[in-house]
């Protein structure tokens, strides 16, 4: 049958135009004195175009482009989750496509040039389908004084099989920022490890993301507290399955502070998991940070080390003194504009106490949840804390002293309270084996979660 020649050029065209714009794409984003690099792997999938972000730098793969086009030589993309759009043109002669890359209202010159391989992410842990057992989403609705209902989403796993389940169900809360339900961090997913290494092992675990941003944003450690009691009762007292299980909360970092102020008031829990848990306080938790991290950084003198400890332990102590957010946002921009008025401006960016790193600290500082953190007694609450406790923790942990807070533990548990604690040498604060325990090394290390707390968890929660 005879084809019109147009009609075929039709149908090619959509096939050469992709073609030239098919495959990984890298580029570099300037960032202050630095650059991030970007990866965008493109696919041509029907007559339509697909496309996928990667952030090799912070450890971030697969994000999602919403829409791309490629038109008369012009590249455009945007991704909605991480509010960013580029558009540029491509030179046919040299291949590289030169244009603008746009988030937050700033915009960067960015160049994408061909490349023959895409970036890899290996995070052996990550668990992968199909799983050998279930998992259901759950959405509660959790009555806030203030705020309203607030959704809590989450999954739980558990055994495919009623006679596998061994009557066990763990609570997962993470720490300190917003945190998905995965505790998410430089392409590290360990609350997923954690749920599928007990599920696999018969236990049911259930992971939730924080509250949305909007609402996270106005609330404090004692709003997560009364969410995770919250979410222990409705599986103790409403969920049919786990009515006659025993419920307990494994938290990190925060998360394990947050177990304990439940513990103390809901008799429903069964038993704690503290995993790295703060219990010493917030001014000796972050005077620990900034000396510990600031060691290791051999561009910083003995002598700055020193004044940075002094200055840290004055705003500190001026929170705890401050009657409230506002006056402790006050006094604390005070002591920063002129404690740095005195640097020279390699020191402060050195320091990090240029205008923009004094707006981000006054930022935190004026946080309600900030504020409240300094006002938590964790004695009073541990006092009152009656089921087992596993608490382990990294030596080489530079976010939470393993010492002050096992000796916390130790000191302010009722006599009769069961307290197993494990201190591992090569562990950082995300109990990944490490070399120097610095956050810069979190995502360089592959390993999501030392197998060694993994056994250690089952175990103990066998024998309890």
């Amino acid at each position: 049958m005879y084809r019109s020649p147009l009609i075929a050029l039709v149908l090619l065209f959509p096939f050469f135009a992709f073609s030239q714009i098919v495959g990984v794409w890298e580029g570099k984003l300037p960032v202050g004195t630095d650059s991030l690099r970007l990866v965008l792997a493109v696919e041509q999938r029907g007559d339509s175009l697909y496309a996928e972000l990667d952030s090799p730098d912070q450890y971030a793969a697969g994000i999602q482009v919403n829409t791309i086009q490629y038109r008369h030589d012009t590249l455009s993309f945007r991704s909605n989750s991480i509010g960013a759009s580029f558009k540029g043109v491509l030179n046919t002669e040299t291949g590289l496509i030169k244009g603008t890359f746009r988030q937050g209202g700033g915009k960067l010159p960015l160049t994408l040039r061909q490349v023959e391989k895409r970036w890899q992410l290996h995070r052996p842990q990550t668990p992968h389908e199909p799983f050998p057992y279930e998992e259901e989403e759950v959405q509660l609705q959790f009555p806030h004084a203030t705020l309203g209902n607030i959704p809590i989403r989450g999954t739980l796993t558990y055994p495919t099989h009623r006679h596998e389940f061994n009557g066990k169900l763990l609570i997962l809360v993470s720490g300190s920022g917003w945190q998905d339900r995965d505790e998410s961090i430089m392409g590290h997913k360990p609350f997923a490890v954690i749920a599928d290494y007990l599920t696999r092992r018969g236990y049911a675990v259930f992971r939730y993301d924080d509250f949305p941003r909007a609402q996270y944003a106005k609330c404090t450690t004692l709003d997560f507290a009364d969410a995770a009691s919250f979410v222990v009762n409705y599986f103790k007292l409403y969920n049919e399955h786990f009515k006659q299980a025993k419920v307990g909360i494994a938290g990190h970092s925060e998360g394990g502070t947050i177990a304990v102020m439940v513990a103390a008031r809901n008799k429903n829990v069964d038993f704690i998991v503290s995993l790295a848990g703060m219990m010493a306080s917030a001014k000796q938790t972050l005077l620990y940070q900034v000396e510990a991290i600031n060691q290791l950084d051999t561009t910083i003198s003995s002598s700055e080390l020193s004044e940075s400890l002094r200055i840290s332990e004055i705003l500190y102590e001026n929170i705890e003194q401050a009657k409230s957010s506002k006056e402790a946002l006050d006094r604390c921009g005070k002591l920063l504009q002129e404690y740095s008025s005195s640097m020279t401006e390699e020191q402060q960016k050195r320091l990090k106490m240029t205008q923009q790193d004094i707006f981000t600290t006054l930022r935190n500082i004026g946080s309600p949840w900030f504020y409240e953190l300094f006002r938590l007694n964790m004695p009073k609450y541990l006092k009152k804390v009656k089921c087992p406790v596993l608490a382990l923790n990294g030596k080489k942990d530079l976010q939470v002293e393993w010492k002050p807070n096992f000796s916390l533990l130790e000191q302010s548990l009722p006599k009769k309270t069961s307290l197993t604690t494990r201190a591992y040498e090569q562990l950082n604060h995300l109990l990944q084996p490490c070399t120097t325990g610095s956050p810069t090394e979190y995502g360089e290390i592959e390993t999501t979660i030392s197998e060694d707390v993994l056994r250690d968890i089952e175990q103990w929660l066998e024998e309890h």
